[in-house]
């Protein structure tokens, strides 16, 4: 017991530490995006969401390199996914019925299509790569076209995003005291990344009465993935709050379930380092009921986004959080079953 005991803790500093560093993040890269002048499409889908998935990457990568649990990483990414997602729909719900109808339709659809791609070939990973005997086949299958895929969208549409650029801070936070920040910032992050990766791995394979044990996947989709999605649902949340900045909101939580998937497909041969063999060999096919929730969550949203009047949105907003939020929650019952 105060093995447990001290696992929590240790979890429990490593998310506070996420919450204290992931919630300033944003702000200190938006200083940084400001500078480039950039749009708030573009701030949220490719500036706040690689910075607010900080949290997933350290997380990723310490359970990869440090713990060897390929299945609490995965079970992090989806599972945080999953929560982003679902967090749309009570974003919808606040805003009544107005957030999506506010987004530009044509950039996010590209973009909620993508995410399906690099969704179902995290899936077709899941799937396949346990049953390959050899890494290499599995890097190439599944890590190589979710990078393609990822490069692709980035490439194609960058250069898009509606919306006024950010105007330039102060003369003080243009030098080099925003990148100082920025930099300290990503050091609380990934250090409470290894925090909760640790402490997390204790708590999954720790023996309840009754040799019961909650399973590095349920641990890693719940306690894990709720921990590290603070900082984006909270920049979400913000922007939503403030008239004008819904483009901003969602660029953050799509953005950012792109790039998790991406931080998965790149970490998966670094386990390499601790065997023969790569994270696709190693996750459990439990993890598909996060994948098929993802997919199910995202083609909601993207039915959300193209609603094109705004009573339809409202209608949408209900009928999102009455699918939406049952899903996930059973998502989360039958992955503790599969565990």
């Amino acid at each position: 017991m105060p093995e447990l005991l001290a696992n929590v803790v240790l979890f429990v500093v490593g998310a506070a530490a996420i919450w204290v560093g992931g919630g300033r993040l944003p702000g200190a890269g938006e200083s940084l995006a400001a500078r480039l002048g950039i749009s708030t499409t573009a701030l949220g889908l490719f500036v706040l969401s690689i910075v607010t998935s900080l949290p997933e990457l350290s997380v990723t990568f310490a359970a990869m390199l440090k713990e060897g649990a390929p299945n609490l990483a995965f079970g992090n990414i989806l599972g945080s996914n999953n929560f982003n997602v679902t967090s749309i729909a009570v974003l919808e719900l606040m805003a009544v019925g107005v957030f999506l109808h506010n987004v530009d339709r044509e950039r996010y659809v590209g973009t909620c299509r993508n995410l399906l791609v690099l969704t179902l070939l995290a899936g077709l990973g899941v799937l396949f790569g346990p049953r390959m005997s050899h890494p290499l086949p599995a890097i190439l299958l599944f890590s190589v076209p979710v990078i393609a895929v990822f490069i692709y969208d980035a490439v194609a549409h960058g250069r898009r995003g509606r919306g006024k650029p950010r105007e330039r801070k102060n003369a003080v936070e243009e030098g080099a005291g925003v990148f100082l920040r920025f930099l300290l910032l990503s050091a609380v992050v990934v250090g409470g990344g290894f925090a909760i990766a640790r402490g997390a791995s204790g708590i999954a394979s720790h023996e309840f009465g009754g040799g019961f044990r909650l399973g590095y996947t349920f641990v890693g989709t719940l306690l894990v993935a709720v921990a590290t999605s603070m900082p984006e649902v909270s920049v979400a949340y913000a922007a939503v709050r403030r008239a004008g900045l819904e483009d901003m909101a969602l660029g953050t939580l799509l953005g950012s379930n792109t790039v998790n998937i991406l931080v998965f497909a790149v970490g998966a041969p670094f386990l390499l380092l601790r065997g023969r063999e790569s994270a696709w060999q190693l996750v459990d096919v439990s993890n598909l009921v996060s994948v098929v929730t993802a997919l199910l969550l995202t083609l909601f949203v993207l039915v959300g986004i193209t609603s094109r009047s705004l009573r339809a949105g409202r209608t949408t907003a209900r009928v999102l959080v009455a699918l939406m939020v049952p899903i996930y929650v059973l998502c989360l019952f039958l992955v503790y079953r599969a565990a």
